[in-house]
């Protein structure tokens, strides 16, 4: 899993090196985004992550006024809940994301800009601790990637020159972590929904 990792991130990297040399506007953003995974269930096992609060950071590399190459990077804090075999497990958690996508703009006015987006990206899940029935114990749990698919869309709305408000929605289908703990495995499919809200600044 981490070497297609490392694949999605060589094949971002070509991309906005193809793009390098096109029109060169680039837009930076940062934002709070909340965080929330729903429920999958499999092979006996129930999965529940909890609700968080996270924080993304984005580059879009304009290749013309209706397409762009974007780069992300996430991180929040959360924990994946298991049921499994009469036992509550729950397993304290980072992830950090690395995605790509295309971004095309459909709608763009004097004062918004209306876009919507898809591409991949990565999940890594770094446990930081385990407990078994809330209370601590060792489970093994080792630092797991997955890859995902991203969509979503937003708009930009222009506060000052060069600086807008922008509100968004991103979706992340992944294969949910197990932490390399075969009896926490569900062979489900998660979703992760980022509503977020942030700055941009375009140069």
């Amino acid at each position: 899993m981490f070497k297609r990792a490392l694949m999605v991130g060589a094949a971002l990297f070509f991309l906005l090196a193809a793009g390098w040399g096109q029109d060169g506007k680039f837009d930076v953003s940062v934002s709070g985004a909340g965080v929330f995974s729903k429920q999958t269930s499999g092979n006996g096992v129930v999965l529940t992550p909890t609700e968080n609060a996270g924080v993304l950071a984005g580059l879009d590399m304009h290749l013309s006024p209706a397409t762009a190459l974007q780069v992300n990077f996430g991180h929040a804090d959360n924990s994946q809940k298991y049921a499994a075999g009469g036992l509550d497990f729950r397993v304290l958690t980072t992830i950090t994301e690395l995605s790509g996508a295309l971004v095309v703009t459909p709608i763009r006015k004097d004062r918004y800009r209306v876009f919507a987006f898809g591409g991949a990206g990565a999940l890594f899940f770094n446990p930081n601790s385990s407990l078994i029935d809330e209370t601590p114990q060792f489970i093994g749990a080792s630092r797991q990637s997955r890859v995902g698919i991203l969509y979503g869309g937003g708009v930009d709305y222009n506060l000052v020159s060069h600086w807008a408000l922008r509100l968004q929605y991103r979706g992340l289908f992944y294969s949910p972590p197990n932490f390399k703990v075969a009896n926490l495995f569900t062979g489900g499919r998660g979703h992760l929904a980022e509503p977020a809200i942030g700055l941009v600044f375009n140069f």
